[in-house]
């Protein structure tokens, strides 16, 4: 059976327009990774979300261990990227807010979303394939420490 070829007008018009959108981002959605909690302190997490999605709670100085569906991210960073993050440390507790600015990451990164509540107070997060005590974790030193 005899085959046609496209015109090649025709065929140049689709690959540039496939390319403009490639290049643009359009079609880009979200992606969903799951959430996962370190807890740096020495008071338990009750509860805690990222965005309005729920994490699990979390003994003092533990986590890694469960994780929860799911955190929306875009597929490529953007640029001053920032979430939402409350916690309850007692079920009778006033929420603690902090909006914390997510560190860029690659889309080979999406593997979870990281939460890790430090002993100062602050809240670090991150988008990573590698678990906490991988050598490339980002989260080093001293805060790296449960």
């Amino acid at each position: 059976m005899p085959y046609t070829v496209a015109r090649p007008r025709a065929w140049l018009a689709g690959l540039l327009a496939a390319l403009s959108l490639a290049v643009s981002g359009c079609g880009d959605k979200p992606i969903a990774v799951s959430m996962v909690g370190y807890n740096h302190t020495d008071v338990g997490i009750y509860a805690f979300e990222v965005n309005g999605h729920g994490g699990p709670n979390i003994w003092p100085h533990e986590g890694g261990g469960k994780r929860t569906c799911c955190v929306m991210v875009p597929l490529v960073h953007e640029p001053g990227m920032t979430v939402k993050v409350r916690w309850v440390n007692r079920i009778d507790d006033v929420p603690q807010v902090r909006f914390v600015s997510v560190p860029p990451y690659r889309p080979d990164e999406l593997g979870r979303f990281a939460v890790h509540f430090l002993r100062d107070g602050n809240v670090k997060v991150f988008v990573t394939m590698m678990n906490l005590h991988h050598p490339d974790y980002p989260l080093k030193g001293d805060e790296a420490r449960l």
